[in-house]
């Protein structure tokens, strides 16, 4: 679940992936660099993706225009993975919050005009209501879940009734995405506010 990593933006590179690879190899034992092309495995010469893997957990994925490291999988290596990614500037770009806005303004709007509607017509549906506020309030913890250190497993249960609310709340909250999306690809660039060897 991409919402569960931490994501960056950056065309795929296989002489990038490669040195990725080799200094993240220098550092955490045993893993496995996969190339792919529209899922399957393929040479590096034909690969428009790239996963490293450790075990049988998936730690980095390059795609064709942006990829995310997986920090909580690395578990007992994950500063070195963290540290790795610092090193080659994953993530140092500044996501542009501009669409989020505008999106969460859309849907405020449509927010606002239903429950208008409602008021007016004395029909309140006060299970859409609670609906509407535990996609907005969920999605006020996806966004604090990435500007604090939470667990893993905390995380995943806040991402899990995350979904459930989006769901219940109908197809409009997916307006909600871009400001999550947005505020995830900030979680790598802190990184290098907190590191100052950087």
């Amino acid at each position: 679940m991409w919402f569960l990593k931490f994501i960056f933006k950056k065309k795929f590179d296989a002489e990038f992936v490669s040195r990725f690879f080799q200094a993240l190899s220098e550092c955490i034992p045993d893993l496995e660099l996969i190339w792919k092309k529209s899922g399957t495995i393929v040479a590096r010469e034909g690969a428009s993706s790239a996963v490293i893997k450790c075990g049988k957990k998936v730690l980095f994925f390059q795609g064709a225009r942006s990829g995310w490291v997986d920090p909580f999988m690395a578990g007992e290596h994950r500063q070195a993975l963290m540290d790795v990614t610092c090193q080659f500037q994953l993530g140092r770009e500044r996501a542009s919050y501009l669409l989020s806005i505008i999106c969460v303004m859309l849907y405020l709007i449509m927010i606002y005009g239903a429950v208008d509607m409602a008021v007016n017509n004395a029909r309140l549906d006060i299970f859409y209501i609670i609906r509407v506020c535990a996609a907005l309030v969920t999605t006020g913890l996806m966004i604090l879940s990435y500007l604090s250190d939470w667990s893993h497993n905390l995380r995943c249960i806040c991402a899990t009734l995350w979904i459930m609310a989006l769901a219940a709340a109908l197809v409009s909250s997916l307006l909600l995405l871009p400001l999550v999306w947005a505020v995830n690809r900030q979680q790598l660039t802190r990184l290098y506010g907190q590191n100052k060897s950087i």
